[in-house]
């Protein structure tokens, strides 16, 4: 081989490699050799360098043995020089080709191990590399490893020009950490300690193994990094744990370590537990006394379980007289139940002194005893029985018991004790002579504060102690509330006023009612007001109508709450300071007693009011009377205007023909002309207002004609969802339900109906006050039809009967089926509250929040009794009016209910028809 010649004229330079003779025996001492070309050989040194050459030549062919033996082969292949490289896995590593440099002249290269080919280069490139790790590098043509394994550890040789034989073999020991070990078996084993054996890792990869780790696991689903682990001094493969705890559960793994690292963990052990030890735990004494002149009672707790060290079979309890030697032979008791932590030892001497001792005990023994003093002298009562509250007030509470079922001596009385914010306060004793009737007991404890929690404590005593106490807990009742405070009286009209007041500074639990009294001062007696209240509202205000125009009022308020103990009680507070008014268009409030005239004057004036009201009423009655006389109708109204006249002939709007058909010439008879319908109200009053109850009966008769059916409100399955049998659903009219995947037929049933109003057509659903099996229906219906507004004319329970459900949560957030409702806010106000709730459908995915969540607003008016009318009409309209304003545009119906959604529902869309 040439060597590769440079554009200087420079050949390679010389090259020196550490080699080790490898003979039949193994490896023979390291050499260097040093082989170095120079620059052009001038041609008076050609002799020189050819006779160099033979020598050379001569020199191997001797050492081969192969001169004058016409052997075959020109190399020894039992001795070669080898050189070794030795690397950590992961790393990259790159094995040189011995008498290759970059510049010599390579037409094929081969390297090879004793079982493949690693890489080839013929042609001009590289034609075979058995791994993406490996490259062959151009330059030089060296192996490189990116990175090295442990796999990769054997002989290379590197196969130059078609040659039988390398240069030189190149040895790559990669070194890693070792495998794992064997799994660790348990060769013997005591309480508390084990010994351990396993095997070595089946691959050390070419590093010594320094020392093992050894894991300990307790039970059976421990942590490995629970206990700390143990580190052998050596390399042997045996060990003993010690420091182990005794009747437990444990396991072990080995981890082998040399300078690179940490092998993985080796198998598990198999799970062993370690031998029984006597308990070392004692029990803790908690009670410990007498219970009779004869008997002590004592009561412990176990040790911990990790001090049992073995099956906790019982305990064993032994007892002796203090004055006895402890030689002498001691009573003794086992229990065979570790659940049990007390007893009472029976027949023992008067007013002694017994030592009792407790101790646990496992298969392998006895553990040291607990030792408490006890003496037998008069011992304390049990607890007294049927201890219980008869009667409670604001300030009181009246308790009773009977006596202990065990006096355990002679007992001289009750002491009562009771808790308040963590503070105990004893009553005086209570002489066992004075308290008793018949054997009851009976006490009233008084001065407490009212709406409070306490906690009452009776135990008997006799001359040595109490005895066990009984307890029971009770909040006294509420006291009624301080008075509001006015902040506002003011003329509304001529004949109202504004009247507002805050909430009162001191009340207990809530505030359920506001009373407000009024009275003019000419009379003497008040006319009260009772609306709902609220204690969220800070201030409240009303407006107090039908008053006497140009007249002195007094207003005066207070708060009302129900009590706790008797929901039907109601606690009234105190009044507030009364305000008095002139009720008068642009009226202020009467003037200080210093500006005004004299409490006589004022007096004789009220006087002169009453006897001119006295005459006024008696010349009323008198009129009426004479009026009555000369005129039998029973109302008499103004004639109608002209226009109003009836032009054609028939019969007057005031005569009502009740034995007529409906239908009369092709016409209904329903509407009344305006101009007719006082004469028509006056016909249905005559006869004792007989008339109302013919057209009751009318529209009754038509509700109840086959021309409007209600077959699916009659269905089986639908029958449940009606609140009242006799309320039902027509079919024309009533709202259905969007069918769901797979629901039944019926299923879309719900107990509402459209209604025409104003001028608009399908503007309400009337329906009924929902059910808790409706609530589904009903919110799946709100949000179906667009609801934006629900009028609620109906309180939850009227006159002690359920009138309708609680359809909306009270706070934070419920699911209604696919429907969540969210409760935003709610406003009270005198006469009714407005609620505004968040719905949300969870079934409908949508990209823009707003068409998945919508708000509604539920007006709910608290006055308006079941059977009757409201008190007052102003506040009526006044909440129609806002109600249906509230609705938008594009929103759809209004849902109306009252209970039976009849009565209340359809006044209130009458009176929006009529204020339209």
């Amino acid at each position: 081989m040439r060597p590769q010649q440079y554009k200087n004229g420079d050949c390679c330079s010389g090259v020196v490699v550490a080699t080790m003779a490898r003979t039949a025996n193994g490896w023979g001492s390291a050499t260097e050799r040093s082989v170095r070309q120079r620059r052009r050989p001038r041609r008076h040194d050609l002799g020189f360098m050819a006779g160099l050459v033979a020598l050379l030549v001569a020199t191997v062919v001797a050492a081969t043995g192969l001169m004058g033996a016409g052997a075959s082969r020109v190399f020894d292949t039992e001795i070669q020089s080898v050189l070794r490289y030795v690397a950590v896995a992961g790393r990259n590593v790159t094995l040189g080709c011995p008498g290759v440099s970059e510049r010599s002249l390579v037409d094929s290269l081969v390297w090879r191990t004793p079982s493949q080919t690693v890489a080839e280069y013929a042609s001009g490139m590289p034609q075979l590399v058995v791994s993406t790790r490996i490259t062959l590098l151009p330059d030089n043509f060296s192996l490189h490893f990116n990175p090295a394994f442990a796999s990769d550890s054997s002989e290379y040789s590197c196969l130059v020009n078609d040659r039988h034989s390398p240069e030189a073999l190149v040895e790559l020991i990669v070194q890693d950490v070792p495998d794992a070990p064997g799994r660790p078996l348990v060769v013997s084993f005591t309480s508390r300690s084990v010994d351990l054996s396993w095997a070595y890792s089946q691959d050390p990869r070419n590093a010594p193994i320094k020392h093992f780790v050894i894991e300990t696991r307790i039970g059976e689903n421990g942590d490995w990094d629970q206990v700390e682990p143990i580190f052998t001094r050596g390399s042997q493969s045996s060990h003993q744990v010690t420091g182990l705890v005794p009747f437990t559960v444990y396991s072990f793994r080995v981890v082998a370590v040399n300078e690179h690292g940490h092998s993985s963990p080796s198998k598990e052990s198999y799970y062993f537990v370690t031998l029984r030890e006597a308990p070392t735990g004692k029990p803790v004494t908690t009670i410990a006394h007498n219970t009779s002149a004869t008997s002590v009672y004592v009561s412990w707790k176990s040790p911990p379980p990790e001090t049992i060290f073995g099956e906790f079979l019982g305990y064993r309890i032994t007892y002796r007289t203090r004055d006895k030697n402890p030689e002498d032979d001691a009573q003794e008791i086992y229990i065979r139940d570790s659940t049990v932590e007390s007893h009472e030892i029976h027949n023992l001497e008067t007013y002694t002194q017994y030592l009792v001792s407790i101790q646990v005990f496992n298969p392998e023994g006895l553990g040291p005893p607990t030792t408490v003093l006890v003496m037998t002298d008069e011992g304390v009562p049990s607890k007294p029985l049927n201890l219980s509250v008869l009667e409670v007030t604001s300030t009181t509470i009246k308790i009773t018991w009977r006596e202990p079922e065990k006096l355990n001596g002679a007992i001289h009385g009750y002491r009562v004790y009771y808790v308040h914010q963590n503070q105990t306060l004893l009553h005086l004793p209570i002489p066992k002579a004075e308290a008793a009737v018949n054997s009851v007991y009976t006490y009233t404890l008084s001065n407490l504060k009212p709406y409070t929690d306490y906690k009452i404590i009776v135990a008997a005593f006799t001359k040595k102690f109490d005895g066990e106490p009984s307890e029971v807990s009770q909040r006294t009742d509420i006291a009624g509330p301080s008075a509001p405070k006015v902040v506002n009286l003011t003329c509304h009209s001529q004949d109202a006023l504004f009247f507002g007041w805050r909430i009162p500074q001191t009340y207990y639990n809530t505030i359920d009612y506001y009373i407000i009294s009024y009275r003019n001062v000419v009379y003497a007696d008040f006319r009260e007001i009772r609306i709902t209240a609220n204690a969220s509202i800070v201030e409240t205000s009303m407006i107090i109508p039908n008053l006497t125009t140009n007249s002195l009022y007094e207003v005066k308020v207070r708060a009302a709450s129900t009590s706790v103990i008797n929901p039907k009680q109601i606690i009234l507070g105190s009044y507030s300071e009364p305000k008095k008014i002139n009720v008068q268009l642009n009226c202020e409030k009467i003037p200080p007693p210093s500006q005004r005239q004299s409490y006589n004057d004022y007096n004789l004036a009220v006087m002169i009011g009453i006897l001119i009201c006295c005459f006024g009423l008696l010349f009323i009655v008198l009129t009426i009377l004479l009026w009555k006389k000369c005129f039998h109708a029973a109302y008499y109204y103004l004639d109608d205007p002209p226009a109003c006249g009836n032009s054609g002939g028939g019969n007057s709007a005031g005569i009502v023909d009740w034995e007529a058909p409906c239908e009369v010439a092709g016409e209904m008879r329903s509407s009344i002309p305006v101009c007719e319908f006082a004469k028509h109200v006056a016909a249905l009053h005559v006869d004792g207002d007989i008339g109302f109850s013919k057209e009751y009966e009318a529209i009754q008769g038509e509700a109840l004609s086959d021309e409007y059916p209600s077959e699916h409100s009659q269905h089986p399955d639908n029958k449940a969802k009606n609140r009242y049998l006799n309320v039902i659903a027509y079919d024309h009219s009533r709202v259905h339900l969007r069918q769901v995947p797979g629901q039944k037929k019926h299923l879309d049933y719900i107990n509402a109906n459209f209604i025409d109003g104003y001028q608009k057509p399908r503007a309400f659903i009337g329906t009924q006050g929902p059910l808790p099996c409706t609530f589904d229906c009903f919110w799946r219906m709100i949000w179906e039809q667009r609801v934006a507004i629900i009028v609620m004319i109906t309180n939850l329970v009227e006159r002690g009967r359920r009138k309708c459900d609680m359809y909306w949560p009270k706070d934070g957030t419920e699911m209604y089926g696919v429907i969540a409702v969210k409760l935003i806010r709610e406003e009270v106000m005198a006469t009714y509250t407005v609620r505004t709730f968040q719905i949300k459908h969870t079934k409908l995915k949508k990209k823009k929040a707003s068409q998945t969540e919508k708000l509604v607003y539920q007006y709910h008016y608290t006055n308006w009794p079941d059977h009757g009318t409201p008190d007052h009409p102003l506040p009526v309209i006044n909440f129609v009016k806002k109600s249906t304003a509230a609705n938008p545009a594009d929103a759809g119906p209004i849902v109306v209910h009252c209970s039976a959604g009849v009565g209340r529902t359809g006044t209130y869309i009458v009176i929006d028809a009529m204020l339209k």
